[in-house]
């Protein structure tokens, strides 16, 4: 048996074994474990956040603006890039080992033999460290779903929904209604709920009138304009008193998803200056987000993303766009690209197919990918242009990274995507710019 102290290394291999299924939603276990715990609020506010794409930016744009303005915050998001720590942030930085082993150690005395899941394990840790420091506001990221997602046996204070599509169809339900029911899910009565999706599936309004949860929506209660060099959002306070932010700069972040983050602060009782929000918003980013790098070997632009399903894809061709449009110098566009099987694959070659000039196709080392090979197949069944794009296939993402930091010219853009895994793969062999 593990004890506190054992590397974290060893815990984490340890937690990925206890549980028989990699994914089990229900929320009993969980419950069970956190009530041994004494976990029940893990700050005197929370925020939960659900949703398809945009999550993790959601919590971050908070984060960066509480932390800004002076509260200090507990955010937990999932998968990392680099390091489990990533997952769990106190004060805006990852937690140290030791803590993370701290809890898991007790958690898995206090489990009495309970199987829990390596996310369960993860978000009780993240749970038990949060209600032992002095937070002031604690942000908690549904890693699937959110009815049945571990983050959901805490009532939050405003619940947010950032978008809905379709991913994860064998868990959550083949359309964006059935979808959007397990989402709502994260809902409690009489408690705010903020949707920054562009089309309001029924399954949440619906929810939010059972409930009598004010909704706040993006396009309806609060909005946001794109002003060119800078930004304006408009919202209302838990009051109904409109709020109005203008000449905000332009993050590095989705600004739909900002303008999300910025309607659920709102909501808090908690005072927010604009000076501090301006601050906040101009040295934001998130990273495997649109993340613009340098290759530490080559010294050329990099672009790394995280995108996984086409609703991301299409938001990422769009931020490619722009980002080309922005630096009229850049040459062509390489995609170093790795998916996992179980993904609408055919969607995301669809979505950037037009974006792309040269594709680097390469696989992980997990069970889930999807074999280069496989890509390619899935790549001529798509084919949106007569002719065949040019592509070339690797055995590895590593192998598919080099040759195209190698072999294309200066001017061009490397863009690394598919999956979480695709980026950690290889982001450490860049550096920020």
């Amino acid at each position: 048996m593990l004890d506190k102290g054992s590397s974290l290394d060893s815990w984490l291999q340890y937690i990925a074994s206890v549980h028989p299924r990699e994914i089990e939603l229900g929320l009993a276990r969980t419950q069970s474990v956190a009530c041994r715990l004494g976990i029940s609020k893990p700050a005197p506010l929370v925020v939960t956040v659900a949703g398809t794409n945009g999550k993790g930016s959601c919590v971050r744009a908070m984060e960066a603006i509480l932390q800004q303005s002076g509260y200090t915050t507990g955010a937990y998001t999932s998968p990392h890039i680099h390091q489990f720590n990533e997952r769990i942030r106190i004060a805006g930085n990852p937690v140290d080992d030791q803590l993370v082993v701290n809890a898991f150690a007790d958690i898995d005395v206090a489990r009495e033999g309970e199987s829990l899941s390596y996310f369960e394990f993860a978000t009780l840790a993240a749970l038990y460290l949060f209600s032992k420091s002095d937070v002031d506001v604690t942000l908690l990221e549904v890693g699937l779903g959110g009815r049945l997602d571990a983050v959901n046996i805490i009532d939050p204070d405003v619940s947010v929904i950032a978008s809905i599509g379709i991913d994860h169809t064998d868990w959550l339900g083949e359309d964006i209604e059935a979808i959007a029911a397990e989402k709502a899910g994260i809902m409690r009565e009489n408690t705010p709920i903020v949707f920054g999706g562009a089309v309001l599936p029924k399954a949440v309004s619906n929810a939010a009138k059972a409930l009598s949860a004010p909704l706040y929506r993006q396009g309806y209660e609060f909005s946001h304009e794109d002003e060119g060099q800078s930004w304006c959002w408009q919202g209302k306070s838990a009051s109904g008193e409109s709020n109005v932010l203008s000449s905000l700069p332009i993050p590095a972040l989705a600004l739909p998803n900002v303008a999300t983050a910025l309607q659920a602060l709102s909501l808090l009782p908690l005072e927010l200056q604009q000076s501090n929000i301006v601050l906040a918003l101009s040295v934001l980013r998130l990273a495997g987000r649109f993340d613009c790098r340098r290759d530490i070997t080559s010294a050329r632009t990099v672009i790394f993303d995280v995108a996984h399903n086409p609703d991301a894809m299409e938001l990422l061709a769009a931020n490619l766009l722009r980002y080309r449009q922005q630096n009229k110098g850049s040459g062509r566009v390489a995609v170093v690209f790795s998916a996992m099987a179980d993904k609408d694959v055919r969607g995301m070659l669809r979505a950037l197919e037009s974006c792309v000039d040269i594709w680097y196709i390469a696989q992980v080392d997990q069970a889930r990918s999807m074999a280069a090979d496989k890509v390619a197949q899935t790549m001529k069944s798509v084919r949106i242009s007569g002719e065949m794009p040019h592509y070339r296939l690797f055995d590895s993402v590593e192998l598919a990274y080099s040759a195209a930091c190698e072999q294309l010219e200066q001017e061009d853009i490397v863009l690394v995507t598919g999956s979480f895994f695709t980026v950690a793969a290889v982001y450490s062999l860049s550096e920020q710019v």
